[in-house]
């Protein structure tokens, strides 16, 4: 039988160039789960390296600071705030939530990551300083504090869907005062705080109460 070599030929090359474009496929597959696998690893340590300056000796003593100047334990209520001149830890906190900020823009930190370790300290802390930043942004335009801003609320969202009860959106002045009220207690490398509202089953008697 006469070989037909132009039809052999023909056959090996399509075939050669299946195989190459499988291996380019699989090769480009590899290298993208390999590039997300190494973008996630890196999300973590960065979010491991907040968290420990977080619960670090120096912030501690930051945020204790913060929490003696803001509450009045004989009336059980929060002092006023003077927005021209809020205390220094405030601002400091302030800044660490802008550095949040623009690593959860620049792709450093997984925004979700943040909401589940950070929200309720940043709800309270953003709430509280809402009059401070306010004025800051008269003074000096209003991008003062814009990456902690951004983030807050796109946290919100998250918020929203991830609770039924999303109360921690605006927590109340008695909410804060209580907040602050732990902080004082606070200790080197304990976690932040977090209250997180269940999710409620339509019907039951949780979810007619709100």
């Amino acid at each position: 039988m006469k070989v037909n070599w132009n039809t052999t030929l023909h056959a090996i090359t399509a075939c050669a160039t299946v195989l190459i474009a499988v291996t380019a496929l699989l090769a480009f597959g590899f290298a993208e789960r390999h590039i997300e696998q190494s973008e996630q690893q890196a999300r973590i340590e960065h979010l491991e390296a907040r968290l420990s300056e977080y619960e670090s000796p120096g912030f501690v003593d930051l945020r204790k600071s913060l929490a003696d100047q803001r509450i009045d334990p004989a009336e059980k209520r929060l002092r006023k705030i003077d927005p021209d001149d809020p205390p220094d830890p405030l601002i400091d906190e302030l800044n660490f939530c802008d550095d949040l900020g623009l690593r959860v823009y620049r792709g450093d930190l997984n925004r979700h990551d943040v909401w589940d370790v950070f929200s309720t300290w940043l709800f309270v802390l953003y709430r509280d300083a809402q009059p401070a930043i306010d004025a800051a942004r008269q003074k000096e335009g209003a991008a003062v504090f814009g990456d902690c801003t951004d983030l807050v609320e796109s946290l919100k969202d998250i918020e929203v869907a991830e609770n039924a009860s999303p109360r921690m959106i605006h927590p109340s002045d008695d909410y804060i005062y209580r907040f602050y009220l732990s902080e004082t207690n606070a200790q080197p490398g304990q976690p932040p705080n977090k209250t997180r509202t269940h999710r409620i089953a339509p019907g039951s008697s949780d979810d007619r109460k709100h």
